[in-house]
């Protein structure tokens, strides 16, 4: 009898062993639309091999790239289904859930400045987060897209006129679609993987993008690149499933907020200079790259106002927070 109940006891320890196994270990399933030569998939792969150092191996990141599980979009979607446990979409993406979270897509409503700012940079991410987690959803923190600028394929773009009734790609988002059409663009949607060949076909007259979609994505397809300095600070809003997230164990959670907190104030310088080097491969290869100047940038300036009324009209407290926000932390536009 004493045999037996040992026997018993000893089956007892190793299924509990089992079963703890079972609940230490954590898959977090992250999709993306960008190439797997994009600069964004290697932060994804730093962060995986972060957050397995910091959870000993507990927590296992599986990165998708090129589209190869769904689109960042479809992946936003998919959050709460157990499909996916976290996306890093262009924060104008998070509008189709929440539009309040356009007004850091208002023109020149970003900076560098404001967020390298670590009381702006926690601030907004909390503020942000507070308008989706209703709708079950948390973002963890911001990444750096880039200033954006406009590509075409073969349009020269020097001045504001020149982008009358081009068709032209952006990533979506309410704001960014009434941006363009302030300028008298038709703005078309559609994924990252899809634009280099909708330009070559003819399809859209330019794309609204980074130096890194430019380079690594479109090339010489678009020879002609146009900049207007800060109209256009992208980011990239690092979404959770929150049911998912809020019931992970402590250490797991810890060791993905970690890994975020040491990669984003690196990654934002990192990737001004990177894009700059990016923009001089594409200059070296023949591609023809122009810069507003004071003037132009201001006539820009002038005509954002027109976008940020039409959005304080919607959401007049939310530029309110965002304002207030900016004071606190000593870098208000």
């Amino acid at each position: 009898m004493k045999g037996f109940t040992r026997f018993i006891a000893g089956v007892s320890l190793i299924s509990g062993a089992l079963l703890a196994q079972n609940v230490i270990a954590t898959e977090l399933v992250l999709p993306s639309e960008v190439a797997a030569t994009h600069w964004k998939t290697r932060y994804m792969n730093e962060f995986a091999e972060q957050v397995a150092a910091r959870s000993n191996g507990e927590v296992t990141v599986k990165i998708f790239p090129a589209g190869q599980l769904y689109s960042d979009q479809d992946a936003l979607a998919a959050l709460g289904t157990g499909a996916v446990h976290m996306v890093w979409p262009v924060a104008v993406r998070t509008e189709t859930i929440e539009p309040r979270t356009g007004v850091i897509n208002l023109p020149f409503s970003l900076s560098d400045d404001m967020m390298n700012n670590a009381c702006f940079a926690s601030g907004i991410t909390e503020l942000m987060s507070s308008y989706v987690e209703p709708r079950n959803l948390r973002i963890l923190g911001f990444l750096r897209t880039s200033d954006l600028m406009f590509v075409f394929r073969d349009r020269e773009v020097t001045r504001m006129e020149d982008l009358r009734n081009a068709k032209i790609r952006v990533t979506g988002g309410r704001v960014f679609q009434e941006t363009m059409r302030s300028l008298q663009v038709s703005p078309v949607s559609m994924a990252a993987s899809e634009m280099s060949t909708a330009l070559a076909q003819g399809a859209i007259d330019g794309i609204f993008t980074s130096p890194a979609g430019w380079a690594e994505m479109i090339g010489m397809t678009g020879k002609y690149g146009w900049y207007v300095p800060g109209f256009s600070l992208s980011t990239y809003a690092i979404t959770v499933d929150k049911g998912w997230f809020d019931g992970l164990p402590e250490a797991h959670r810890a060791a993905i907020v970690d890994a975020i907190a040491d990669i984003s104030p690196r990654q934002w310088q990192e990737v001004k200079v990177d894009d700059d080097a990016l923009i001089q491969k594409m200059i070296d290869q023949g591609a023809v790259f122009h810069v507003a100047d004071d003037e132009e940038r201001a006539r820009w300036q002038a005509l954002s106002q027109e976008n940020a009324k039409l959005f304080s009209e919607r959401y007049g407290d939310v530029v309110e927070q965002f304002n207030a926000l900016g004071a606190r932390c000593g870098v208000g536009n």
